[in-house]
């Protein structure tokens, strides 16, 4: 589930709209800012794995810690610590590669 720039109003409405539960990939939206990725939207999609596009040392602070406490419970990747991550499909398994630079 990619959420580009959604906000915790945009997470309302898709909870209203849509039945979401055990998401596998959240694409955390606007890079862990403290205005996405509400407690109650993450405990409807439960995400196994949870990926963070964020700059090294940013000078917005993202990812959020509460957002980071509030994906706790999946495994979380972030381009800061990580480095590309690279998420591969085959006969339904799935393998995930970082590379960090």
């Amino acid at each position: 589930m990619f959420m580009g720039d959604a906000s915790m109003t945009t997470e309302k409405e898709i909870l209203k709209q849509y039945t979401l539960h055990d998401v596998d990939i959240l694409k955390v939206g606007h890079h862990g800012s403290k205005t996405s990725l509400s407690i109650e939207f993450i405990d409807n999609i439960n995400p196994d794995y949870s990926v963070i596009s964020v700059g090294k040392n940013n000078k917005y602070g993202h990812p959020n810690k509460e957002v980071l406490e509030n994906i706790k419970d999946s495994k979380v990747y972030r381009t800061d610590k990580d480095g590309s991550i690279l998420f591969k499909i085959k006969n339904n398994k799935l393998k995930i590669d970082t590379c960090s630079l």
